[in-house]
């Protein structure tokens, strides 16, 4: 038996690879493409999900044309399936196991902390229990229903609504605009997240600015961030003074994603904090060193989800997203809630 915690995604996939049948039973099944094809090259899959099918993406288990797929509702009579189970069978024969946290999904295999153990049929201590977990899977699959995968569209598609402030018809009309927000200072790297959560707002920083930039012109708000950042190039404060000015401007209703920035040559992953939907005009509070005092008041829905920065470049159409805002259309955001979708989150704000 060995410990597995990180790097858990690629030991998966070296051991499909290796496999010429494998069994899964899997509480949520959302797997990034090249986890997919690997699933879909065995000659053999027997594959258990949750009915949960605002998680489970029923789009990728029609794509597993091999696989004989079963599922079990959340309200089954024995409880509802949470399990995390893969059972690859080798090409000698020989069986590799994986029990542990992480779902089939691209943040369970690669952006999660997850804790798994992975168990040989060819290690005399492991067999008896490789042995027991296959036993443990087969009455569970045989006592499995077949999934209506149409249905299962249908609450997949339907459950991408943005639907935590309800609305009536009437602000349903108005004119909404869609950003992207940064949630670090620039200068300190410093992560404003948790207040967000914590006060149910979006802000933005620049605190050593001694006047309300709602309540001054464009050059006097530029002469403010000057004295206040004495070393800022003079582009600097005009890319600063948009920026602020932006964020002023934001209109009730207008939605927001909340995300970390990333560079046109950055290979890591993008990560999503949550998406929110502004509820209150612009307000600054008062000075406070190394607190963000420019705020409107929102809803939160929390993602906490990592994208590849090609996926998210691409669905927004911007190679980099360095500075603190960004305009997008409203294209662009549902091609991202898109994406969100088919890695498992619903944007529901």
């Amino acid at each position: 038996m060995k410990f597995v915690s990180d790097g858990i995604g690629a030991i998966v996939m070296k051991e499909l690879g290796l496999g010429t049948e494998a069994c899964l039973a899997v509480a949520y099944f959302n797997p990034n493409e090249r986890m997919l094809d690997a699933l879909g090259r065995l000659k053999k899959l027997k594959l258990i999900v949750s009915e949960e099918f605002t998680m489970n993406n029923p789009y990728k288990l029609e794509k597993l044309t091999r696989a004989t797929l079963r599922s079990v509702p959340p309200g089954h009579a024995d409880g509802k399936l949470h399990a995390k189970v893969l059972i690859v069978r080798r090409r000698d024969g020989s069986y590799w196991c994986l029990l542990g946290s992480a779902n089939l999904t691209h943040q369970g295999m690669f952006s999660n902390q997850e804790a798994c153990v992975v168990m040989e049929s060819e290690n005399p201590a492991d067999a008896a229990s490789v042995r027991a977990m296959r036993d443990w899977f087969d009455p569970l699959f045989q006592g499995g229903q077949l999934p209506d995968l149409k249905q299962a569209k249908l609450i997949f598609d339907t459950r991408s609504q943005y639907r935590l402030v309800p609305r009536t018809p009437k602000e349903a009309k108005r004119d909404v605009g869609y950003w992207a927000l940064k949630t670090t200072s620039g200068s300190t790297g410093k992560q404003y997240w948790p207040m967000f959560l914590a006060e149910k707002v979006i802000a933005v920083g620049w605190e050593d600015i001694a006047v309300d930039p709602s309540k001054v012109t464009d050059a006097s708000l530029c002469a403010a961030i000057q004295e206040g950042y004495p070393d800022d190039s003079s582009r600097s404060v005009l890319v600063s003074a948009s920026s602020i000015k932006k964020f002023v401007e934001l209109k009730v209703d207008d939605i927001v994603l909340l995300c970390r920035g990333y560079a046109a040559n950055q290979y890591k992953d993008v990560h999503i904090h949550g998406i929110a939907r502004v509820t209150g005009p612009f307000r600054a509070g008062s000075r406070k060193k190394g607190g963000w005092r420019f705020k409107h008041d929102a809803v939160i829905q929390e993602i906490n989800m990592d994208l590849p920065r090609d996926v998210v470049a691409s669905a927004l159409g911007r190679d980099s997203l360095r500075q603190t805002i960004h305009a997008l259309t409203k294209a662009d955001f549902e091609r991202l809630a898109m994406e969100l979708k088919d890695y498992g989150a619903h944007v529901e704000v």
